[in-house]
């Protein structure tokens, strides 16, 4: 052994021991993601992006799959935009008015519920429904973003 393995050992040895201080100080795992992800993963230095790239595992992306698993995303996200904009403001689909729409929903699944406690509150039950299609469609956005991002189409910070 040289000189040079001997100082990186110990070097080695007192980076496990400082990991390992680390995981105990930080009980939950949330609180130790979010402080390596914003020192680490996250950093500029080049030093320590190679040795993140050092410790990930070699895995090239699928493109194929991520590139179709993106675009269906983006399908649903717009047709749950679409949903949802009908739902919260249907003069944009058609209807003369917000009441000509719950007539609607009304009178597909009257038989169902007019005799329960939820046909009073059926036009709040269209405004959350509204809501949820929006925010299931914001979330299919974010997730298509992440699986282009993936892919490695999407420029890094400070490219042009």
């Amino acid at each position: 052994m040289t000189v040079n393995d001997d100082r990186s050992d110990d070097l080695l040895d007192k980076l496990v021991l400082d990991v390992k201080a680390f995981v105990l100080l930080h009980g939950s795992d949330a609180d130790l993601r979010s402080r390596l992800e914003n020192r680490i993963l996250n950093s500029h230095d080049e030093s320590m992006q190679r040795f993140v790239s050092s410790l990930q595992a070699a895995h090239k992306p699928d493109t194929f799959r991520l590139a179709f698993i993106a675009l269906g995303e983006l399908l649903l996200a717009s047709l749950l935009i679409v949903a949802g904009t009908v739902a919260l403001a249907p003069n944009l689909a058609g209807a003369s008015s917000p009441q000509a729409v719950l007539n609607y929903f009304v009178s597909q699944v009257s038989s169902s519920v007019s005799n329960s406690p939820l046909y009073s509150i059926a036009s709040l039950m269209a405004f959350l429904v509204g809501i949820a299609l929006l925010l299931s469609a914001f979330y299919s956005l974010r997730q298509a973003a992440l699986n282009i991002r993936e892919m490695g189409l999407l420029l890094k910070q400070g490219e042009e």
